[in-house]
C-alpha cells in the first residue's frame, strides 16, 4: 500500500515547455524541506509543444512526479478539475506553471493553514503583471462583489492551499462552467491569506488576451448571478416609463397647443437605441438557456489520453462509481417502490 501523501502540489500547464523542468526543481526541492510525504501533480491541458515530452521524463526520474495528460484543449477550469479529482494529498496546494507563483513561499502558505484555516490564498506584492493584467482582474473582483456578492480579498491570486475535501467538493459541483476562486467562498470554507511575492514570468509569454479575459468575466458573471437579467427588466421598466411620458408629452401638446408632432431624426434614433436594447437583453436572455442547454447534455469536461504514475484508481473515479451507484440506488428504490 503506497504511503499516505501529506501535500499535493497541483500545476495545470499549457504550452510551458521552457518552464515546467524549473518548476519541478524547485517545488521538489522546497517540499523534501518541508518534510512531509508529497506528490506533484501536472494536467497537460493538450500542449503542443514539447511540454508532454518533458513531462514524462520527469515522471520516468520521479515517481512522486505525476501526469494527466488530456486528449486536447479543454480549457483551465477542466484543467484545475482534474486536478482537485486526480490528488491523493490531504492538502492541495494549487500553482501556474509559469513560476509567476514562486514555490519558496509554499512554506508560508502552509504556516498559515497551520492557523486553522481551510483554504489559504496568497495575496500578490508588487504585481509583475502588465498594467492590463492587473486592471482586469480588479475589474473581475469588482463584478464578483457587485454582482454576485462574493467578498475576495484583494489581489488573490489561483496560488493557494486548500483541504482535500473543500477541493472535492467544488470539483464535484454539477455546473459545467467553474469559477473555483467564487466556489471556495461559497462552500462555507474558513478562508485565510498572506502575502507572498510575486515573480515575472519565467519563460514564454502569456496565454490570457484580452478576449479571453473578457470572456471568462462575462462566465463569471452569468454563472454566478441572475442579476443581470433583473437589470434588463430595470432597463425596460426606465424605457417604458419614458415612452409613456413622451407619449402623454406630444398628445397633450397636440391638443391643447395644436402643435404638429416633429422629429423624425430623434423618433429614428429612439427607435435604434430601443432596437439596440432589445438585442442586448435577448442575447444574456439566450446565453442562460445555452447555458442549460450545455449543462442539459452532460458531456464530460474532459477526455484524458493517458496517466503517468498512477498505480491505483484516480479519486475522480471513485467519485464517479459512488455517484452511478447511489442514482442506481435511488432508481431501483423508486421502482421497487412502484405500485404494480
Amino acid at each position: 500500500m503506497s504511503q499516505p501523501v501529506a501535500y499535493s502540489v497541483v500545476v495545470p500547464v499549457f504550452n510551458e515547455e521552457g518552464n515546467v523542468e524549473a518548476l519541478t526543481s524547485r517545488v521538489v526541492s522546497v517540499m523534501e524541506k518541508v518534510g512531509a510525504p508529497f506528490e506533484v501533480l501536472f494536467v497537460d491541458d493538450g500542449s503542443r509543444d514539447g511540454t508532454p515530452l518533458l513531462l514524462s521524463k520527469l515522471g520516468a526520474r520521479d515517481r512522486r512526479i505525476r501526469v494527466v495528460r488530456f486528449a486536447r484543449n479543454y480549457g483551465q477550469e477542466a484543467a484545475v478539475e482534474a486536478l482537485y479529482l486526480n490528488a491523493r494529498g490531504r492538502w492541495l496546494i494549487q500553482m501556474d506553471g509559469d513560476l509567476q507563483h514562486p514555490p519558496e513561499e509554499i512554506p508560508t502558505l502552509i504556516a498559515k493553514m497551520e492557523e486553522g484555516f481551510d483554504v489559504v490564498y496568497a495575496v500578490r506584492e508588487e504585481r509583475r503583471d502588465s498594467l492590463f493584467r492587473v486592471g482586469a482582474s480588479r475589474a473581475m473582483q469588482w463584478s464578483m462583489r457587485s454582482l454576485m456578492e462574493i467578498e475576495l480579498p484583494e489581489d488573490v491570486s489561483t496560488f493557494r492551499l486548500m483541504s482535500a475535501p473543500i477541493a472535492r467538493l467544488v470539483a464535484a459541483l454539477p455546473e459545467r462552467r467553474k469559477f473555483f476562486s467564487a466556489l471556495l467562498v461559497w462552500s462555507g470554507a474558513r478562508i485565510g491569506t498572506v502575502r507572498v511575492r510575486h515573480e515575472a514570468r519565467h519563460a514564454g509569454s502569456t496565454h490570457y488576451n484580452f478576449t479571453k479575459l473578457l470572456n471568462h468575466t462575462f462566465d463569471l458573471i452569468v454563472g454566478f448571478s441572475s442579476k443581470p437579467l433583473r437589470y434588463i427588466g430595470t432597463l425596460g421598466s426606465l424605457f417604458a416609463i419614458c415612452g409613456l411620458g413622451l407619449g402623454a408629452w406630444v398628445i397633450a401638446r397636440k391638443l391643447v397647443w395644436n402643435y404638429g408632432v416633429m422629429g423624425w431624426p430623434s423618433l429614428f434614433a429612439a427607435v435604434v437605441i430601443l432596437g439596440g436594447v432589445q438585442l442586448i437583453a435577448t442575447s444574456v436572455i439566450g446565453e442562460y438557456i445555452a447555458r442549460i442547454y450545455v449543462q442539459a447534455q452532460a458531456r464530460p469536461l474532459y477526455n484524458i489520453a493517458e496517466r503517468i504514475n498512477f498505480d491505483e484508481p484516480p479519486v475522480a473515479d471513485e467519485l464517479r462509481r459512488a455517484s452511478t451507484g447511489s442514482r442506481a440506488a435511488s432508481e431501483s428504490a423508486s421502482t421497487s417502490g412502484a405500485p404494480s
